[in-house]
């Protein structure tokens, strides 16, 4: 699949405002940026855009060919977005969900953690006390949700929090069997 981009001669037409460049020219080559197929392009471009580009290719201002390095890390790169603001947004509505005052300071403690050190001090506490005002596996399910949310720098402090919430779901679970059993 052909992905179009510009080449260095395409851009310096650009910049000085080639008079052999047409405004569809123009067009395909400011949009011509190696990210949108060639098909994808030239319908962007309307009647005539494939040969346009084609023109342009031979005129040496439009490289039709993708370097297969950016066609292999471009199918198997999955668009992964993590960040601290969405694990804060994320736990921010959990505890909207559970309200209450304790609810409404941990939420507090959590938007206003100014670092990734805070930040996970909070989620700490903010586990911990999910636990106990729900149940561990609903907080152990947050804290698994979180593992996808975070930076990767954040999450080997995570990994003892959720150890230590299996551990108490497990315990939860045997103390339901041995109930269930007298």
């Amino acid at each position: 699949m052909k992905f179009p981009r510009k080449t260095e001669s395409g851009r310096e037409a650009l910049r000085l405002r080639d008079p052999a460049l047409n405004a569809r020219d123009r067009q395909i080559l400011v949009l011509a940026n190696g990210e949108r197929a060639f098909q994808e392009l030239a319908g962007m471009v309307g009647v005539g855009g494939a040969a346009a580009m084609e023109r342009l290719a031979g005129l040496g201002f439009l490289n039709l060919a993708q370097p297969a390095a950016a066609a292999a890390a471009r199918a198997t790169a999955p668009a992964e977005r993590r960040s601290s603001a969405a694990a804060k947004m994320y736990i921010v509505d959990v505890l909207q969900m559970i309200r209450g005052p304790e609810a409404q300071t941990l939420a507090a403690l959590v938007h206003t953690s100014g670092n990734e050190e805070e930040l996970m001090a909070a989620l700490h506490l903010v586990l911990e006390r999910l636990a106990a005002l729900t149940r561990p596996r609903y907080a152990l399910r947050v804290c698994q949700h979180l593992q996808t949310v975070l930076p990767h720098s954040a999450l080997p402090r995570l990994v003892a929090c959720a150890h230590s919430l299996a551990e108490q779901v497990n315990a939860e679970e045997q103390r339901a069997e041995v109930s269930a059993t007298t």
